[in-house]
């Protein structure tokens, strides 16, 4: 990598990685605020009632942003909750669903409202709604890549 590709890049690499964990701190701090979850077990919640509350575990492992076997201990903590359950698949015996609780469904479109009104005030101000297209779109792709490039690494 030349002295141009660095310099090229590194604005941007600090700018997305500090915005992160500015972010990322004040939405932990506020989703604990008002509905007491972490945003681990938010996404959970989030990815498995917009699926029509349940999905199996290796999709929603490749939902969510944890480990496997991190997954597996925060679903054993959230099962403990009455927050989701796990069953068996009846499609397939080797296979298992988590399926969100009432109780789950309830705390999750609760912390929804509050999170989405978070968000229009921390990027409604910042971004037009071409902003916030452009934003998902360079994101989506970002994704994209990393996840292809991780897939190449482990497979």
């Amino acid at each position: 990598m030349t002295t141009e590709d660095i310099e090229r890049w590194t604005p941007a690499w600090l700018a997305l990685i500090r915005t992160h964990a500015r972010l990322w701190d004040q939405v932990e701090a506020q989703m604990r605020h008002d509905s007491g979850l972490s945003l681990p077990r938010y996404d959970v919640l989030m990815q498995l009632d917009s699926a029509g509350g349940r999905l199996g575990l290796t999709e929603l492992a490749s939902k969510v942003v944890l480990s496997p076997s991190g997954l597996s201990k925060l679903l054993d903590r959230m099962e403990a909750s009455l927050l989701l359950r796990r069953e068996p698949d009846p499609r397939d015996a080797r296979s298992t669903l988590a399926r969100i609780t009432p109780r789950g469904r309830a705390l999750v479109r609760k912390a929804r409202q509050s999170h989405h009104a978070w968000l229009e005030s921390a990027f409604g101000e910042a971004l037009d709604n071409r902003d916030i297209a452009d934003l998902g779109r360079i994101m989506s792709r970002l994704d994209a890549r990393v996840s292809s490039q991780q897939e190449r690494a482990t497979g």
